[in-house]
């Protein structure tokens, strides 16, 4: 085993997980130890690549190990991965094939393994040359710890029959063994495409019924009813180290130098010749001997050595004559026990016995060498459990040299999480201190750890596992909040360069100017309306934006939730705090006690990726009303599946009321009831329509309607919400700019609408699905708006876009994570412009950053469900692409053949108005070596391994300003240009001090073409001729 480290890259907080995420890092090669919601968004803000990434292990089915495994795998494959191993409890293949409608990829296999729950047998669950990692099993007493038999009534499945191609044939019957080749099947086709079929045939992945129903059905009483009982602890040792060479030994006992010294070290054993009289040879005579044998002597030329003539004798020598004694490899233990039912299992002596070779006392009578005691055990346990008895004498068993992470809420401390995010509504803070308030946090936990080399874990701190080297924090690449919030301001403006500390002069003056000035007046119904904008950013999270998520306050009437991405609940946390009062009053509790309805826009899973960890949250509090959530049949169709290994809340008193979107549209649904359009016997409309008015009268509504909007999918809608006191709501979901919407939601006192690229990318835009920041703006101006909230922004705008409502009077809101605004705030949003425009000008803009909708949440195809018969058990079929009356169909443009290169023009600008006079233009091998650089920060050696050729450096090209030094035209290959754009918006400052040559310069993209005016020219020939015009 080489150098090897333990990260624990999330520790237990309002951000995250109550179960940490660890990664094993062995050499190159990565293993990633549970991975709960937000886990891709934590390892950008911690600059975690998961590139190496090659196994993951849980230790639950559950949301907190689980939930942000499909956004990861996609991730991971956009980035390149071409496979990835799962391992956990039983259900984990079930879980995985529950996402088969939303997160599935073309050109990555994932292999998912169940453990048996088996904790007699004692082997390793994986096992390779670095680590073998063995799975412990424990279930609480009472509950079965393997399935159920199938009966013997159950069909069979054999995959190579293909019986799926028969739409009369369902999968939902199968039991045992035929229904985990059933789940095996749909994770095969859903990653990797096993089995080949067009847009509409009927493949694993694309049957729409439902799943057989898991092995292991969630507990019925217990401490944690609705939940799943199996956990898996993990005992990860590493391969044991040979021991060390002796060179001197070897040559005492005759043996020159050469392939016989590899073969000792492998262990095997060799034959050789010597001089029979070598006991009595002299030491001089001995080195004569062995030159003399030496196979590289005649290689390199030398002339041999003169010897005696000696009888020979033939020896056998062996592994141990000449190599050190063995090193036992570095273990550690990832210890998960929910409840004290759990550690009443985990310390019987059948669970015991795998613990029961690293203990101190198994190890006393062994060398040192061979000793196998943990060097560190992660405690992810609460403190009932920490703090029992019998668990401490357990945790002492393994010697005082061991180390002990604790990680449960109470006993770690409630830091941020994402701090990119926190440092940006600190700085906005000055602007509005309302409206951008940095969340609360808590830098001591609740309750202190005692004991030596006991301490509480914390996201970047690292293990050093080989060689052995206790807990330490790394440097944090991102901003670190690590005082109260009064004293941040002062902390940061101690540790700003004077670049920055003048930037944010120029921010304070443009503030100061902007409080001087009156605010807006006017007034409107909507005014008592609070948004929450929780997560602001499309498709895929970055550290700057979670996916999209927005919550609306009704005073007097409770809440409404539009979208909720991965992380939802967390960021909910996050902002409110915990328990009933929070940080000021509200907290995580009294937002989801008073949760009363949601709506979900589209199947893509970056706008309902947090819906299963937000109804398991709610339905733990008992709340005594029913949660009414609207979605597409697709959404609802994956969580009442999901809520078979964890109760969610469906069909329970008080419980989850679900109604498909296409029932309300606006059109012809239920609200208000169009009589020609269906029988009034129609069972659906019926119970939709009692749903609607129970919904309505809950919330105070006039009307609960949708419309049809144009995105990359089918059954996409926008939502209206007309409320007694006269207000009107629409919110957009995504689409591109649609009239349906227009009509459905005219004379909107708000509009919430997506604004996901900036104006001058309006063809990625509309290929995308997608609406730019001007067409959001004329949509409100057409449909008569009030006021306008842009949200759903690219990520490779992640703090701020360029954004110009030109002449218009209407009152436009900017949406950041975490911000809390109103509608007379947006009235103010024109009077505050200049200030955010001075403020993120000062900072490197990363307008060139990769779309995520080309990369990780969004569904890869348009088709992404099936094609299916309407029932109750399955979503409904994907009609073919037609025209709506409200919608018409747009002209897509289509290339003949694709361009196998894309040209991006980056621009070099002085930070401030003019250049400074030393400025000057960097060399090629400068921007080659800087892209290179930030590439493989962004993404990885193996997601950097591709070439860029700068074509030219010089004079910046066509028009431009004082500020601006040079431009750089380089060529990249059109499968990496998304690689290379995300890399060079978040440009590091290493990376950018290299590619400009020390210069205090913002590198930005400029623009990206496949042709850039040379599609009848040479490339090389037309910049040429640019550096004759820009001497």
């Amino acid at each position: 085993m080489g150098a090897s480290t333990l990260r624990v890259l999330t520790a237990p907080s309002s951000d995250t997980s109550e179960l940490p995420t660890l990664v094993l890092q062995c050499d190159a090669t990565k293993y990633l130890f549970n991975a709960g919601e937000g886990t891709t968004r934590s390892s950008a803000q911690r600059r975690s690549s998961n590139a190496r990434v090659e196994h993951v292990f849980v230790s639950r089915v559950a949301s907190e190990a689980i939930g942000g495994i499909p956004g990861l795998l996609m991730t991971m494959a956009d980035g390149g991965k071409t496979s990835v191993d799962v391992y956990g409890p039983p259900n984990t293949r079930y879980a995985l094939a529950t996402t088969r409608f939303y997160a599935k990829r073309d050109k990555m296999h994932v292999r998912v393994h169940d453990v048996p729950l088996d904790a007699d047998d004692v082997r390793p669950c994986f096992e390779d040359e670095h680590v073998a990692v063995y799975a412990v099993p424990v279930v609480p007493g009472g509950v079965p710890s393997a399935p159920a038999p199938a009966p013997g009534h159950t069909p069979s499945y054999v995959p190579d029959n293909e019986p799926w191609r028969d739409p009369k044939w369902t999968p939902t019957a199968l039991r045992g063994a035929d229904a985990d080749r059933w789940y095996t099947s749909v994770l095969e086709d859903a990653w990797g495409a096993k089995y080949a079929g067009d847009a509409r045939s009927w493949t694993p992945a694309r049957v729409a019924h439902a799943l057989p129903p898991p092995p292991v059905p969630p507990r019925k009483a217990g401490a944690e009813p609705g939940r799943q009982a199996p956990v898996l602890c993990y005992i990860c040792a590493g391969a044991t180290q040979r021991g060390k060479f002796d060179a001197q030994r070897a040559a005492a006992l005759g043996l020159a130098p050469g392939p016989d010294f590899a073969r000792l070290t492998r262990g095997e054993a060799v034959d050789i010749e010597r001089p029979a009289a070598w006991a009595t040879l002299t030491d001089a005579e001995r080195t004569q001997w062995l030159r003399s044998r030496a196979p590289r002597r005649a290689q390199k030329g030398r002339p041999p050595v003169d010897v005696p003539t000696y009888a020979l004798e033939r020896v056998t020598l062996r592994s141990a004559d000449v190599v050190g004694t063995a090193r036992a490899g570095p273990v550690f233990f990832y210890v998960t026990l929910p409840t004290t039912e759990h550690l009443d299992t985990f310390l019987t002596p059948p669970t015991q016995r795998a613990f029961a070779p690293y203990t101190h006392a198994a190890n006393a009578t062994r060398p040192p060498e061979q000793h196998t005691m943990p060097h560190v055990i992660v405690h992810a346990v609460p403190p009932a459990v920490f703090q029992d008895a019998r668990y401490v004498a357990w945790m002492q068993s393994f010697g005082p040299a061991c180390y002990h992470l604790i990680a449960n809420r109470a006993q770690c401390a409630d830091r941020l999480m994402y701090t990119s995010s926190a440092l940006t509504l600190l700085r906005l803070a000055h602007l509005d201190a309302e409206m951008y308030a940095v969340p609360g946090y808590a830098l001591t936990p609740q309750i202190a750890c005692d004991g030596e080399r006991v301490q509480p874990a914390s996201e970047d701190m690292v293990i050093g596992l080989q060689p052995r080297a206790p807990p330490k924090q790394l440097v944090s690449s991102a901003p670190v909040f690590d005082a109260p919030l009064a004293a941040m301001d002062a902390r940061l403006a101690e540790q700003a360069t004077p670049e920055a500390a003048d930037a944010w002069a120029q921010y304070e003056a443009a503030v100061a100017r902007v409080h001087a000035t009156p605010p807006v007046a006017g007034t409107s119904a909507a005014d008592a309306l609070t948004f929450t904008t929780l997560g602001t950013g499309s498709s895929a999270p970055s550290k700057y934006r979670n996916v999209l998520s927005t919550l609306v306050h009704i005073p007097g009437v409770g809440y409404v939730l539009l979208d909720a991405g991965e992380g939802t609940y967390f960021q909910l946390a996050r902002r409110f705090g915990p328990g009933e009062h929070g940080w000021s009053g509200v907290g995580i509790e009294h937002v989801l006690r008073h949760l009363r309805m949601v709506f979900v826009s589209h199947i893509h899973g970056d706008h309902h990726m947090g819906m299963a960890r937000l109804l398991l949250e709610r339905r733990k509090l008992g709340v005594p009303h029913p949660l009414y959530f609207f979605s597409n049949n697709y959404t609802r169709f994956y969580l009442r599946e999901y809520s078979a290994i964890e109760t969610l809340g469906f069909d329970e008193p008080h419980g989850v009321v679900a109604v498909d979107n296409e029932l309300l549209d606006y059109r012809h649904g239920v609200d208000p009831e169009a009589p020609h359009v269906a029988s009034p016997a129609s069972g659906a409309r019926a119970a939709a329509r009692k749903h609607v008015e129970a919904a309505k009268t809950a919330l105070g509504l006039r009307a609960i309607r949708t419309a049809p909007v144009v995105h990359r999918t089918s059954h996409c809608y926008g939502l209206i919400l007309e409320h007694t006191d006269g207000w009107k709501l629409v919110f957009s979901g995504d689409t591109m700019p649609c009239p349906a919407l227009v009509e459905a939601g005219r004379g909107a006192t708000v509009l919430i609408h997506e604004a996901t690229m900036q104006d001058d990318e309006a063809e990625l835009a509309h290929a995308k699905g997608h609406s730019t920041i001007g067409q959001a703006v004329r949509i409100a101006q057409e449909m008569r708006a009030e006021h306008l909230l842009l949200t759903h922004f690219s990520q490779r705008y992640p703090k701020f876009a360029r954004i110009d409502t030109g002449s218009s009077a209407l009152p436009v809101g900017i949406a950041f994570d975490m911000m809390h605004i109103t509608p007379h705030q947006m009235r103010q949003g024109k009077r505050q412009l200049p200030a955010l425009q001075a403020l993120f000008a000062a900072e490197v803009q990363d307008d060139g950053a990769s779309d995520s909708d080309a990369s990780a949440l969004a569904a890869p195809e348009a088709d992404a469900a099936p094609p299916a018969k309407r029932s109750r058990e399955a979503p409904p079929a994907k009609a073919p692409a037609e025209a709506s009356p409200a919608c018409p169909p747009h002209t897509v443009r289509h290339n003949d053949a694709a361009s196998a290169w894309r040209y991006v023009v980056l621009r070099l600008a002085a930070a401030h108005a003019e250049r400074d006079a030393h400025a000057h233009v960097p060399s090629e091998y400068a921007v080659r070596q800087g892209i290179a650089q930030a590439v493989q920060t962004m993404h990885g050696v193996i997601g950097a391994a591709f070439a860029v050729d700068v074509l030219y450096v010089g004079a910046p090209l066509g028009t431009h300003d004082a500020a601006q030094v040079a431009d750089a035209v380089v060529r990249v290959p059109s499968e990496h240009v998304d690689a290379l754009l995300s890399a060079v918006a978040s440009i590091d400052p290493a990376a950018r001090a290299t590619l400009t040559e020390g210069q205090a310069l913002r590198v930005s993209v400029q623009g990206v073409s496949h042709n850039l005016a040379m599609l009848t020219s040479d490339a090389r020939a037309w910049m040429a001729a640019q550096r004759a015009a820009n001497p």
